[in-house]
Order: structure tokens, then C-alpha cells, then sequence
């Protein structure tokens, strides 16, 4: 399919920011800086659609991206990111469960994987959980780019 157009939609912060179009939704999901914003701009063909950082932990909100006004790209926060308050994971960690466990059309999960690591402890888990719920997955190995030449 072609993007013709992608726009942000919807920043949530709360659950109850969610849109309740009906849209079905393919949500990006992975540790922190792995690559879920240049994922969503990469498909959109947009070079900053999604806003990119190098810092992790910037994406603090549930970013919903529409595509050609058919369905949504969502940008998840990322998981595993350390320099944040309790106050923070506690509000991140009510978010995330909001938007797994409300009623939506939830399409597709990509779940992205730094290749250069082995998949950390909160990926597996939410693998886990993915399967536990019966929501659909994939998973995306990134940063090939950033892989020395002995490592393939």
C-alpha cells in the first residue's frame, strides 16, 4: 500500500485520549532509542513525520499516526529506559496496560529488537505478554546500520 498521507493525530498522555475510531491500529513497540520513531517514518516515507532523538526515554506519550485516513501507525514509549522517576514508570506502566487492554482494533504489534544485543529481559516479557493476550507480532531486528563489519 501507498501512504499517500500521515499525519499525528493523536499525542495521548492518558488512556482516555485514545481514539475510538474503530481504526484498526499497528503499534511499534520496544526498549527505549530502538528505533520505533524512524520505523514510523521510514514506512510513512516522511523524514520527520515521528520525531527521532539519540537520546533515549523522549517518546513520553502514545503517538498515534494516521495513514491515509485507513488506520494508524502507533508510536509506543519505549520500556527499559532507567533515568526516569517512579512517579514516571508508575504513569508509563498505566499507559502502556491501558492501550493493551482497552478495546481496540490492535492489528499488529512490531516489537523491535536491537540486533547488536541479545533481546533484553522487558522484551522477552513483553513477548510474553503478547502471546499471553493472543495480540499479533511480529518482531524487527534494527540497528543493522550501526553493526561493525566483523559482526556479520
Amino acid at each position: 500500500m501507498t501512504v499517500k498521507n500521515a499525519e499525528l493525530k493523536i499525542t495521548a498522555g492518558q488512556a482516555e485520549q485514545f481514539p475510538h475510531d474503530g481504526k484498526p491500529q499497528i503499534a511499534l513497540s520496544g526498549r527505549s532509542n530502538v528505533g520505533k520513531s524512524s520505523l514510523v517514518n521510514g514506512l510513512a516515507g516522511r523524514k520527520s513525520l515521528a520525531r527521532v532523538s539519540s537520546e533515549p526515554g523522549k517518546t513520553i506519550t502514545v503517538n498515534f499516526y494516521e495513514i491515509n485516513g485507513l488506520y494508524y501507525f502507533v508510536d509506543l514509549p519505549g520500556y527499559g529506559y532507567a533515568k526516569i522517576s517512579k512517579q514516571e514508570l508508575n504513569r508509563f506502566s498505566e499507559l502502556m496496560e491501558g492501550y493493551f487492554k482497552s478495546e481496540r482494533k490492535i492489528a499488529l504489534v512490531v516489537q523491535l529488537i536491537d540486533m547488536r544485543h541479545p533481546a533484553t529481559k522487558d522484551d522477552l516479557a513483553m513477548i510474553e505478554f503478547m502471546k499471553a493476550m493472543n495480540i499479533p507480532f511480529i518482531i524487527v531486528m534494527t540497528k543493522a546500520d550501526k553493526l561493525k563489519k566483523k559482526a556479520y
